[in-house]
């Protein structure tokens, strides 16, 4: 997925690596203290300033809709790869094992 401006624009490789940081960031504190966590402490986490972070993501809602988002986008991939499997058992089996590995 490549990540792109709200007026859909690419990009700078910089600011998507920042975003993709704060992603990751945000799943992994998002996983130990629910959203109870701040835009700030997902910022640190990710080791970058909090204001890289608010130009990215308005609030911790923002981030987390993102990232469900993401999640969404690969589970649709996951189930169009796997419809187009020759054999259905197979698709319906990779589809599963794939969802639970998510």
């Amino acid at each position: 997925m490549t990540a792109e401006r709200s007026d859909s624009r690419p990009l700078r490789k910089d600011a998507a690596r920042n975003r993709a940081l704060l992603l990751d960031a945000a799943r992994e504190v998002f996983a130990e203290r629910g959203l109870e966590a701040s835009l700030d402490d997902i910022a640190r986490h990710a080791g970058l300033g909090v204001g890289t972070a608010y130009r990215h993501f308005s609030n911790k809602y923002e981030l987390a809709q993102a990232i469900f988002a993401e999640a969404i986008d690969a589970v649709v991939e996951l189930a169009e790869r796997a419809s187009s499997a020759a054999d259905p058992w197979v698709g319906i089996v990779s589809f599963l094992q794939g969802t639970a590995e998510m």
